[in-house]
C-alpha cells in the first residue's frame, strides 16, 4: 500500500481529525484524481454510544473532480470497525445491563449474574434486525434449562441502528477485540465542510 504523509496532512486538516491515507496504486495516483483500494483510517474515535479502538474507510475505487465544489466518487465502499474488550467495558459501565461481555476468539461471550450468583454463561453471535444490532445465543448454560432453548433467546443492545443502505458483511473475532465489515451502496459527495458528518449518516440516520 501506499502512503504520503503530505496527503494525511491535507485530508486530516479538512476534516479536523487526525488520519492516514493509503492506496494500491503509486504516488502518481493522486495527481489523476484517482485512487485505488483506497482506506481512510481514524484512530481512537470517541462517538456518543460506544468508543471505537480503530474506524477505516476503504473504497474499492475513489475519483475526485475537480470543480467548485469538488466531487467525491466512491465504488465499492465498505467500513471496518475495530473494537476492543477497553471499549466495551467502557460502554457497558454506562448502561444498567445484567450481563457482561467477553471478546473471545471463538466469539462474544456473556455471562450474567444476581447478587454474584452465575444465572447464564453463553456465546453469541452478532446480526442485525431490521438495522438494530442483536445478539443471538448459540451456545448457553441457563440454570438447567435445556441447551436447544437457548435459540429463541435475543438481546438487542442499546446502540443507534444502521441505515438502510448499510449492511453488515461479516465479523472477525480475536482475543480482545472484534472486526465488524459493513459494506454501502456507491455513492458521490460533495467536497465541502460537513462531508464527515454527511457520510457517519450514510451509516446510521
Amino acid at each position: 500500500m501506499t502512503r504520503s504523509d503530505a496527503i494525511d496532512q491535507i485530508v486530516s486538516s479538512f476534516l479536523k481529525r487526525p488520519v492516514e491515507v493509503s492506496w494500491a496504486g503509486g504516488l502518481a495516483e493522486p495527481l489523476q484524481g484517482s485512487f485505488s483500494e483506497a482506506e481512510v483510517a481514524f484512530t481512537g474515535v470517541a462517538t456518543a454510544w460506544l468508543p471505537l479502538e480503530r474506524v477505516a474507510l476503504r473504497a474499492r475505487k475513489a475519483r475526485i473532480t475537480p470543480g467548485v465544489p469538488a466531487l467525491l466518487d466512491v465504488e465499492g465502499p465498505e467500513i471496518e470497525v475495530t473494537i476492543g474488550q477497553a471499549d466495551v467495558d467502557a460502554w457497558l459501565a454506562r448502561f444498567d445491563l445484567p450481563f457482561k461481555l467477553q471478546l473471545a476468539p471463538e466469539g462474544l461471550r456473556v455471562r450474567s449474574e444476581v447478587a454474584g450468583f452465575p444465572i447464564s454463561d453463553f456465546e453469541t453471535r452478532l446480526d442485525v434486525v431490521r438495522g438494530w444490532f442483536v445478539l443471538r445465543p448459540t451456545r448457553a448454560a441457563f440454570l438447567g434449562m435445556p441447551q436447544y432453548v437457548s435459540s429463541f433467546f435475543r438481546t438487542y443492545l442499546p446502540v443507534p441502528p444502521l441505515s438502510e443502505t448499510t449492511r453488515l458483511a461479516s465479523v472477525d473475532h480475536a482475543p480482545g477485540e472484534f472486526l465488524l465489515r459493513f459494506a454501502l451502496d456507491d455513492f458521490s459527495e460533495e467536497i465541502t465542510p460537513g462531508l464527515l458528518d454527511r457520510l457517519t449518516a450514510r451509516v446510521r440516520p
